[in-house]
């Protein structure tokens, strides 16, 4: 039984997919399986998945195009580890990502879930080359899911570790496109022990094209609150979807996009009431606070 599973969901990512395959391949802990799960590509990305020489690479192909979180439950399903972490296809590990998250579980026998930290490396032209993405160090339960709630963790896929069981008893929603990570996180942090890291074990390269980046954050947000009415119930969650919304308009604001900051405002009043969309749109004035106990 390897130390952990690795489950890496790839459509039509050829271009990339070998930068993420040998990241985990050049890990100091060797002891683990790689499952790389083909989502129905119709490029090359399972023939070089398949073309890699060594044992530890599993691949599984499935029929069609399903959509990242099934291929991820894919994965969980198949894995023989009973620990499990995640990576994009066009991402990558540092070398000391498993070694250390693996540490972080056999420390801490109680530990069901970490969030670790990243270095975010942007398009070539970018104010900021590279950023780091640096999460608080978190060892509490509930102060998890306040700092989820509020925002105050980054909290991308392949920043995920968790327990393969209690990843089985809340597996990503099939029907979710956006903020899959976030819904995994607060369902699970309902009855798992989570934490999280500042160690940086990994490398997101930011895609203007990429899901995460599209102008869609008010439906997803709205969505999430219909699946999670506590994140506008509860006093202490509601800064973090203001500035969910502050972000939405920020970028709007930055392409001169009223018309677009007028609909997101519609949006709010059709999901929440007027009152509720007035409510939020002043809050996502004020400044984003700080971590709490």
């Amino acid at each position: 039984m390897p130390a952990i599973s690795v489950i890496l969901p790839v459509h039509n990512r050829a271009d990339v997919l070998p930068r993420a395959i040998e990241s985990v391949l050049a890990q100091e802990l060797a002891d683990f399986e790689l499952i790389v799960v083909d989502d129905g590509s119709s490029d090359a990305s399972a023939k070089l998945a398949q073309g890699y020489d060594d044992q530890r690479i599993r691949l599984i192909r499935l029929d069609e195009n399903r959509g990242g979180n099934v291929a991820r439950n894919e994965g969980l399903r198949a894995a023989q580890s009973p620990l499990v972490a995640f990576l994009d296809s066009d991402d990558r590990y540092l070398a000391t990502k498993l070694a250390s998250v693996v540490a972080h579980f056999d420390k801490d026998p109680d530990l069901d879930l970490l969030v670790d930290s990243f270095l975010k490396v942007q398009p070539p032209g970018a104010r900021n080359a590279e950023v780091v993405r640096r999460n608080p160090v978190i060892n509490d339960r509930e102060l998890f899911r306040r700092a989820l709630f509020t925002r105050q963790l980054w909290k991308a896929t392949p920043a995920i570790t968790v327990r393969r069981e209690a990843a089985l008893k809340a597996p990503f929603d099939e029907t979710l496109r956006r903020l899959q990570d976030f819904d995994f996180l607060i369902r699970i942090s309902e009855f798992a022990n989570c934490a999280s890291t500042d160690e940086v074990l990994w490398v997101k390269y930011w895609d203007a094209g990429a899901i995460s980046a599209q102008d869609n954050m008010i439906s997803a947000n709205v969505e999430l609150v219909r699946r999670h009415p506590e994140y506008l119930r509860t006093r202490a969650y509601r800064p973090g979807l203001a500035h969910a919304l502050r972000l939405s308009a920020w970028r709007r604001l930055k392409k001169g996009d009223l018309a677009g900051i007028a609909r997101d405002v519609a949006k709010l009043a059709d999901a929440f009431g007027r009152g509720e969309a007035a409510r939020l749109s002043w809050e996502a004035l004020r400044p984003r606070p700080a971590l709490r106990a």
